[in-house]
């Protein structure tokens, strides 16, 4: 087999971007199966019942299926966050409420809240949600 076909059997590295301008993020480990995120935030902070709403009603890169990340997807967007088309595009200040991104994991501590992940370390720790947090849309 050439070299050629090699590379092309080889799937797309983390923070490649795809031909319909999403970004490679990684392995779901939910899903086991390709993630894409979008290339920026939301375009506000949000709390979890509008971050939610943004990400189910988002229509972008020809997609509707675009939703919060898990707090385990999350993480894989935090351990990815400085490869290829990633980097420097995620909120790594650690002030709140921006440089915290928002998960659909629901707290087991509160009652009224959700996983969040902080960028500038990778902690990760419960929110009201009716706090605001930042967004990163994926699907897939």
């Amino acid at each position: 087999m050439t070299e050629a076909k090699q590379e092309m059997k080889v799937g797309p590295k983390v923070g490649d971007v795809m031909k319909d301008g999403t970004i490679f993020a990684g392995i779901s480990p939910d899903t086991h199966k390709a993630m894409y995120a979008t290339p920026a935030d939301a375009p506000r902070v949000y709390n979890f019942y509008e971050a939610d709403e943004y990400a189910n009603n988002l229509c972008a890169h020809g997609h509707r299926d675009w939703r919060v990340p898990t707090a385990d997807e999350l993480n894989t967007l935090y351990e990815n966050r400085n490869e290829g088309a990633l980097k420097g595009t995620l909120n790594e200040t650690g002030l709140f409420p921006a440089g915290w991104y928002w998960s659909s994991s629901p707290s087991h501590h509160l009652h009224n809240g959700a996983w969040a992940q902080r960028f500038s370390n990778g902690d990760q720790d419960t929110n009201y949600e009716d706090h605001d947090s930042s967004l990163r849309c994926v699907r897939g």
